[in-house]
């Protein structure tokens, strides 16, 4: 390399003394070759367009069964929550209906979706279960004293009915002495979640002993 214009610079006390350049020319240097360089500019170059689709297209795949996946499991949750739902619910209605009649002194009105109940000698206290198709409730109403109380019980049935037995479990609609004695009870509904809707039922059915029927 030969230098050109090169004079020599001093510089204050306890700096060393250097050489500025003001201009060099290199020599016996050659430029590199063009292969080389075409190949160091591609190494450094990004996706080319077929890689860039089938990447797109393999996100695609891949967001579209996790997709799938999130929506089974969502569906499956719903319907695990609709079973455990109506059983707590439909264990709650059973049970209280099952004490209730048990513990009345005389059915006076039986019908395959309506059923009163004496609850005292007098006749003062009323007791009644109603279902209703086209609301798809069961209800529990109590008359006391001429003040009637609504509970409801059972939502969302499709299918609700009583049927009533006699002594020997024979199917009867009497209420008179030595008619109806059994109480039969059963309904069914749908899950509660819209999602889980069509999938959703449930069945409940038991005998009810009329204790003090005579």
């Amino acid at each position: 390399m030969k230098l050109l214009n090169s004079p020599r610079l001093k510089l204050p006390a306890g700096r060393e003394t250097v050489e500025t350049v003001s201009g060099f020319r290199p020599t016996g240097s050659t430029p590199l070759k063009r292969g080389v360089n075409e190949r160091f500019v591609r190494s450094g170059s990004g996706f080319t367009l077929p890689e860039m689709m089938v990447s797109v297209l393999v996100g695609c795949v891949f967001m579209a069964a996790m997709a799938v996946i999130f929506m089974t499991s969502s569906l499956s949750f719903a319907r695990m929550g609709d079973y455990i739902n109506m059983d707590r619910t439909g264990r709650y209605a059973l049970d209280k209906m099952t004490s209730n009649i048990r513990k009345a002194k005389l059915l006076t009105t039986y019908n395959t979706n309506y059923l009163v109940f004496n609850y005292d000698s007098a006749g003062a206290t009323n007791l009644a279960y109603r279902y209703n198709a086209s609301a798809g409730v069961v209800t529990e109403e109590w008359t006391i004293a001429g003040t009637t109380t609504t509970n409801t019980l059972l939502t969302g049935c499709t299918n609700a009915g009583f049927t009533l037995y006699d002594r020997s479990l024979a199917p009867t609609t009497g209420v008179s002495t030595g008619q109806g004695k059994v109480v039969s009870v059963a309904w069914q509904c749908i899950g509660g979640t819209l999602l889980a809707q069509q999938s959703s039922e449930n069945m409940q059915q038991a005998k009810i002993v009329l204790r003090n029927q005579p």
